[in-house]
């Protein structure tokens, strides 16, 4: 497949799932109170780190029950990992503001590195 391809599957899935989400992002800046919550995590923070990974997962070429698979299973590891990072800083209060700095920069990277550590074997890109 040619990269070009990929970056292409890949901004066009990206943009409709972030264009699918802007409702729950709407209700969440309309708050008064952006107090963490189960509907606020649900609907704002945790499609931050699943819309690129589905985004990915949808532009790789590969057979749709495995793509499946990779979704379900990657989809657990993001929430777990958004959970983990979320109690350590209710738990390490003295350093929340690291572990928010660690979690922004995990938001952004671990989508991407879980993708490829989850289909490297199956990229065979070309220019």
């Amino acid at each position: 497949m040619s990269i070009l391809v990929f970056m292409g599957k890949f901004l066009l899935y990206l943009t409709i799932l972030f264009i699918l989400g802007i409702p729950a992002i709407r209700a969440y800046l309309a708050s008064p109170s952006h107090a963490l919550n189960a509907f606020d995590f649900i609907t704002f923070y945790l499609p931050m780190n699943l819309v690129p990974f589905i985004a990915l997962i949808m532009a790789t070429p590969i057979d749709n029950k495995r793509r499946l698979k990779l979704i379900v299973g990657g989809s657990f590891l993001i929430l777990l990992f958004t959970l983990v990072v979320i109690v350590l800083q209710f738990n390490f209060i003295s350093v929340a503001g690291e572990l928010f700095y660690i979690y922004a920069i995990g938001r952004t990277a671990f989508p991407f590195l879980l993708w490829f550590a989850f289909v490297y074997k199956d990229l065979n890109f070309e220019l």
